[in-house]
């Protein structure tokens, strides 16, 4: 069975969630957002070890309960998600994994990506990594000035989400080329679509949601609440 190295980003802070605390911090039935972000990959069979970048001045981080956990390494992260995901790469090559071996990079603010989402990326064996995504269902607009100005066809548009998994020195290579040309990268896909990789679309869920804003928390809350039902 191959194991997967997994690299979560959170040194941001937030500023949409509107909270006097990074998001990934906030309470979510009893547990930070990025504690149970990490339980999802801790608990997956195929997963090596999750590096955890965070803040170098992170006051939080020591009250994880993850923060003493075998499988969990933590390093500072940097004022971007582009330079945290580098610094924790350059992390695993210290730790000895291999150059040509695919990791992971998964948001820390999506503490509800399943098992099964999560065996279906790891399972993927093209050559030019992949992603989960979702295929958009709504009608798409442009806009301008506030205004509609046409409809987008939305069969060739998806919905990116995290985990994103590609070879770790091509994704090094990727993101540092982007940084170097001044080129902002909002995920690690964008980084490789830069290079020229078409990376493959590995169906999401919707569950699998960023918590971005409060009213995403609200959301979170009632899915688990769900869930948790249904497994009494």
């Amino acid at each position: 069975m191959t194991q997967f190295w997994v690299i979560i980003p959170a040194a941001g802070v937030g500023q949409r969630m509107a909270s006097v605390q990074p998001k990934q911090y906030l309470s979510l039935q009893g547990q930070t957002i990025l504690d149970l972000t990490i339980s999802k990959f801790v608990d997956h069979p195929q997963i090596a070890g999750v590096a955890v970048g965070v803040s170098p001045d992170d006051a939080y981080w020591p009250d994880s309960e993850w923060a003493t956990h075998p499988k969990v390494v933590r390093f500072d992260g940097g004022e971007e998600r582009a330079d945290t995901v580098v610094n924790g790469l350059q992390v695993l090559l210290a730790l000895g994994v291999a150059e040509q071996e695919s990791v992971l990079v998964h948001d820390a603010a999506r503490p509800l990506v399943s098992q099964a989402a999560l065996t279906r990326i790891m399972s993927h064996t093209g050559e030019q990594g992949a992603l989960l995504a979702l295929p958009a269902k709504d009608t798409l607009k442009l806009a301008e000035a506030g205004r509609a100005t046409a409809t987008v066809d939305r069969s060739v548009i998806w919905q990116a989400q995290t985990p994103q998994k590609f070879p770790l020195m091509a994704l090094y290579e990727g993101i540092t080329t982007a940084q170097q040309e001044g080129i902002a990268i909002t995920d690690e896909s964008s980084a490789m679509e830069l290079m020229d990789w078409q990376p493959d679309l590995i169906e999401g869920e919707p569950s699998n949601l960023k918590i971005t804003v409060p009213d995403d928390l609200v959301i979170a809350q009632a899915l688990l609440s769900i869930h948790s039902a249904e497994q009494q």
